[in-house]
């Protein structure tokens, strides 16, 4: 086969599968108004809804992937709020009956997610409070953990060292603009302290609270960062018409598409980090490690402080003491 003949086969190959993932988005949106025709209840076409993504994750992603609903964990004691899609890479230690809500551990998350039947405001806002949660989480790595390259090295330092968190919606009724203002103004969210230890830390590096919305039928808002895997850059065109391209930077960036699944699964497959774990990822969740323990004992004096309302005595409540 010349190359001519094989850049031709390749490029109808890409289209054949475009093809299928977007007629498995009309299938989505099928579903979806078939929920709605069986029940005026809000939460049970939610339900339907969170259903159909994730039939659909689970044909889309490897053989070893599970996709399923639940809370997560990380090794610190930190959880999630409920999430409607997580799913879990093939060192994840446990598994849970399809439907049935489970409890996972982050290093053995690959990603985790909401669905929205139509994305308003006050969706948008429950679900950035729900990634600003969930990006508190972290992975613990081993010391016979390893990542394969340098480039993957630095995807993993830019994610901070905790996995994806998306929306995909059905619908959506905010305006592009109000997006990218809400988008903008939930900032990046530090790490828990106790959780990094220095900027040389993988762990240590802020994270936004979403990663991608997919809007299906009309885009995908995603927060490209410089090592990115897709590889995507920024775009600037100058006053006098000239265009550059920027590889540096870090933000949210909006792509209009009649295909928004398509571009969302090559986005979820190159987003989920890889790591060759050299032991299961359950061993600091059952005998925490002195970093954790450490965490967990200033976490939970800060709570037990906090609900008893004792503070500090100032020095002058300390001298009428004594």
């Amino acid at each position: 086969m010349s190359d001519e003949q094989a850049t031709e086969a390749n490029y109808t190959l890409d289209l054949r599968f475009h093809k299928i993932l977007a007629a498995v988005e009309q299938e989505l949106q099928t579903a979806l108004a078939k929920a709605r025709l069986e029940s005026d209840h809000g939460t049970t076409v939610g339900d339907g809804a969170e259903d159909a993504v994730r039939s659909t994750l689970r044909d889309y992603l490897p053989s070893g992937y599970s996709v399923g609903k639940g809370i997560v964990y990380d090794a610190y004691g930190d959880g999630s709020r409920q999430t409607d899609v997580v799913i879990a890479n093939p060192d994840h230690p446990l598994s849970f009956p399809a439907g049935k809500s489970g409890t996972y551990v982050v290093d053995g998350v690959a990603a985790a997610g909401e669905v929205k039947s139509c994305l308003d405001i006050a969706k948008l806002k429950d679900s950035i409070a729900k990634g600003t949660i969930f990006k508190q989480l972290r992975m613990t790595g081993g010391e016979s953990d390893s990542v394969m390259t340098p480039k993957d090295q630095a995807y993993m330092k830019q994610i901070g060292m905790v996995p994806p968190y998306f929306v995909i919606a059905f619908d959506n009724k905010v305006a592009e603009g109000t997006m990218a203002e809400h988008l903008r103004n939930a900032g990046l969210i530090e790490p828990p302290a106790g959780k990094s230890l220095g900027e040389h830390d993988w762990a240590d590096t802020p994270q936004p609270p979403l990663d991608a919305i997919c809007i299906l039928g009309k885009g995908v808002w995603l927060f490209l960062r410089p090592d990115n895997p897709m590889g995507f850059q920024f775009g600037f065109t100058s006053e006098d018409g000239s265009k550059s391209i920027r590889n540096d930077l870090s933000g949210w960036a909006y792509v209009p598409t009649g295909s928004p699944l398509v571009l969302t699964m090559v986005w979820l497959h190159a987003a989920m980090p890889r790591v060759f774990r050299g032991r299961s990822v359950f061993s600091p969740y059952l005998i925490p490690n002195q970093r954790h323990l450490a965490y967990m004992r200033s976490r939970d004096t800060q709570t037990t402080g906090a609900a008893t309302g004792e503070d500090e005595p100032t020095e002058d409540e300390a001298a009428a003491s004594t």
